[in-house]
């Protein structure tokens, strides 16, 4: 199921309380978003053939790029097209750490069960016991993390065009290495260095420019007043999730190496802590929703307002969380087996392409005159300097160059 299109919004009836269908099914078979689904599952398909065969990795980054840019187009339905109420022109879902802690809890609902039933089977699966404290530690500092990188992610999402928001999480190598350099400095034994040639820092440098022109150029050429009234705290959301996902993946490498859990494993034990940790949030850090003639509010006061209004979205919220498992055991897959850097860039390919789709699907609209240029030059600029990087650090790995990974 997927939430209604804006330009289908003058055929709904109105009501305050429509029901499910009407908010989910106005979509038609034309919407941007049908088109957009269809690339990711092209992908995922492809990626799952090739994974059995000598080309893994490329099937990997194929299963990778359908998951993640299938997760953000649904994720963008959810937090803002699908309507609460048309009488009082509520539109969206603006519960960013709410629909992170529900994803968590649904993914430990359905994982639990999963390995009951297999228990008594020739497949019985046993997670690795955490038996030191280093191991809990490490999952505490996961959970924390992912929480914040994920929740963080989604309230930018609610703030920022798709283009800009991903245009700053290409910018999550460079937030990595940083925090990998600054972290080996105080605690040498325990986080290695990465090792980047003066070469590479300049391109990662290069991006960041890139990066905050497209958003200079979003902000100073945007003709909708609504689209960048939150631009400037969207940037301050959108860097202090760079912050926490580079640390949620030193985190993520750090447990896969010294800890050997796997990617199944890192999934359930920290869904619980992560959704635990994000209460506070849901019940005390009120920000904009987006809807007209309604303060900030917090996530718990958007939950009752939903409650009362359209209770049925919530099973669009509950969906996600099984995308998410995919998503989550997917990409500690490829921490494991890429290393982080890599699976970084592997995330700036699949965003560069969504920008595409969102562009050519309308899904986004260029600033005019100047500033539409502005920012395609700034997207292609930023996205061949993270490529470049990525094709430097693959070329250095397969040479036998030693880094921190």
């Amino acid at each position: 199921p997927v939430a209604p299109a804006a330009a289908a919004t003058e055929k709904a009836p109105v009501a305050t309380r429509p029901s499910l269908a009407t908010s989910i099914t106005a979509v038609g078979a034309a919407s941007p978003e049908v088109l957009q689904a269809a690339i990711p599952v092209m992908a995922i398909t492809i990626g799952f053939a090739l994974v059995q065969t000598s080309m893994r990795t490329a099937g990997l980054l194929s299963i990778y790029f359908g998951v993640q840019t299938g997760l953000n187009i649904y994720m963008k339905v959810v937090l803002s097209g699908a309507w609460v109420s048309h009488e009082r022109n509520m539109k969206g879902i603006p519960g960013a750490f709410l629909i992170t802690a529900m994803q968590q809890l649904v993914s430990f609902a359905m994982l639990v069960p999963c390995i009951a039933l297999l228990w008594p089977t020739p497949w019985r699966y046993t997670p690795k016991p955490l038996t030191s404290l280093r191991a809990v530690c490490g999952i505490l500092g996961l959970s924390t993390t992912f929480a914040l990188n994920i929740g963080l992610n989604n309230l930018c999402l609610s703030l920022l065009p798709m283009s800009i928001n991903l245009m700053l999480r290409s910018c999550i190598p460079l937030a990595a290495w940083l925090m990998q350099t600054f972290l080996s400095k105080i605690m040498p034994g325990a986080v290695s260095a990465d090792g980047s040639s003066a070469t590479e820092i300049s391109l990662m440098l290069l991006g960041v420019f890139f990066a905050g022109l497209a958003s200079v150029a979003k902000e100073e050429g945007a003709q909708k007043a609504d689209e960048a009234s939150s631009l400037g705290l969207g940037l301050i959301v959108g860097a202090l999730s760079l912050v926490a996902c580079s640390l949620y993946l030193i985190f993520a490498q750090w447990l896969g190496k010294d800890v050997k859990l796997n990617p199944l494993d890192m999934t359930l034990y920290m869904s619980v802590p992560a959704a635990i940790f994000l209460l506070p949030f849901i019940f005390y850090m009120p920000h904009p929703v987006g809807w007209k003639g309604h303060a900030a509010m917090t996530d718990y006061e958007v939950l009752r307002e939903v409650l009362s209004l359209q209770p049925n979205l919530m099973y669009l919220i509950a969906l996600s969380g099984f995308f998410a498992i995919m998503y989550n055991t997917l990409q500690y897959t490829m921490v494991s087996e890429l290393s982080a850097t890599h699976t970084a860039f592997a995330g700036n390919f699949n965003k560069a392409a969504t920008i595409v789709m969102s562009l050519a699907l309308g899904m986004e609209a260029l600033p005019g005159k100047l500033w539409g240029a502005v920012t395609i030059l700034a997207i292609i600029g930023g996205i061949s300097s993270f490529t470049a990087y990525s094709v430097l650090r693959a070329t250095a790995a397969g040479g036998g160059k030693k880094g921190g990974h």
